[in-house]
């Protein structure tokens, strides 16, 4: 997940201006986005919304582990961005269960959240909340 706030620097500068920490909301915010997905996520793997219930999940727990959790945000100049889905270092069927195989339909909650711009268009507004709340209470803390 990424956000490039380099369009807005003239922005910024008014917002650091004003004593706004820009980067640290800008972490916050991917933070929280990172959170939800996260959560929402392990909330698709569990066997009720696996192909067949999970009968054959041979390894639920390892696909479960291959979840990112960390909201952690790495910084690259004006591009802020932190690791979201499944790790595909590690052993699990993250991968396969959002795109599906010949064989297998994909998990149609992964399918929506990686696939569809509905579940990113969410994720976004939360990010704004994020950035609007923030910002209104620097505001009041200036007047």
């Amino acid at each position: 997940l990424r956000l490039d706030t380099s369009a807005f620097s003239d922005v910024i500068a008014k917002l650091e201006g004003m004593g706004a920490d820009v980067k640290q909301i800008t972490s916050d915010a991917l933070g929280v986005a990172a959170e939800k997905i996260a959560r929402d996520t392990k909330i698709a793997i569990q066997p009720e919304n696996l192909p067949a219930k999970g009968k054959y999940s041979r390894h639920p727990s390892k696909t479960a582990e291959s979840i990112i959790t960390t909201t952690e945000v790495t910084w690259e100049g004006l591009t802020a961005w932190v690791p979201v889905g499944f790790d595909f270092a590690k052993p699990g069927a993250g991968g396969y269960l959002i795109s599906g195989t010949p064989r297998m339909k994909p998990n149609r909650e992964l399918n929506r959240m990686y696939k569809q711009k509905a579940y990113m268009g969410k994720v976004k507004a939360e990010i704004a909340e994020v950035f609007y709340k923030q910002l209104a209470g620097e505001w009041e803390k200036k007047q």
